[in-house]
């Protein structure tokens, strides 16, 4: 018995020999664009000085080193220095004479950027201890300390979300409220940058 060969099996080695070469075109097309496209733009922004400060952005955010501190936030200073400038940030610097901090919460409250950016670089503060604004499911193993908790020793900074953006301060109390996880970092990262000596 005869067998015919079939076309169809000498057509298929064909096909794959273009699709390689067509992948790879249009892969070095796309790489092209991409460079076109974000090209040197980037670079000219991932660094700057801020007040004789060198930033540079990393994917973990704008990181410097101050007063001989690593410090690294969210939010480099040019984004953050003209945010919230009615804000009594300067008023806070009392946090840095403390022995003891405390940064409250609620649990569920999506600030989890904001105290993570401020525990974090938390190295030029007293000892920080998380714990939460009232005791509620979700505290069993954090105190519980509010603005009547503070001292002249010990302070009190409480993160919260709520309908409006403020920052208050109440004797060593700070307490920072905004409407966006965004817009907490923000004030957050602007704090930090006071007390850093970043902003003046």
């Amino acid at each position: 018995m005869k067998t015919k060969p079939s076309r169809s099996l000498e057509l298929r080695p064909q096909k794959k020999k273009w699709v390689l070469p067509a992948f790879l075109g249009g892969l070095l097309v796309l790489s092209t664009f991409a460079i076109i496209f974000s090209g040197p733009g980037q670079s000219s922004t991932s660094s700057y000085k801020y007040h004789d400060i060198y930033f540079r952005l990393t994917p973990q955010g704008w990181e410097s080193t101050v007063q001989g501190q690593p410090l690294v936030l969210r939010y480099g200073p040019k984004e953050l220095e003209s945010l919230y400038p009615d804000f009594p940030y300067a008023a806070s610097l009392f946090l840095l004479s403390l022995q003891k901090l405390y940064l409250s919460t609620l649990p569920g409250e999506p600030i989890q950027e904001a105290l993570r950016d401020f525990y974090l670089q938390s190295a030029v503060l007293p000892p920080v201890t998380l714990a939460c604004v009232v005791d509620v499911s979700g505290c069993e193993e954090l105190p519980v300390k509010g603005c009547a908790d503070a001292t002249e020793t010990i302070g009190v900074v409480i993160f919260r979300v709520g309908d409006e953006d403020a920052l208050t301060v109440d004797r060593t109390c700070v307490t920072l409220v905004a409407n966006t996880t965004t817009s907490l970092t923000q004030m957050t990262d602007t704090l930090l940058y006071f007390l850093y000596g970043v902003f003046p």
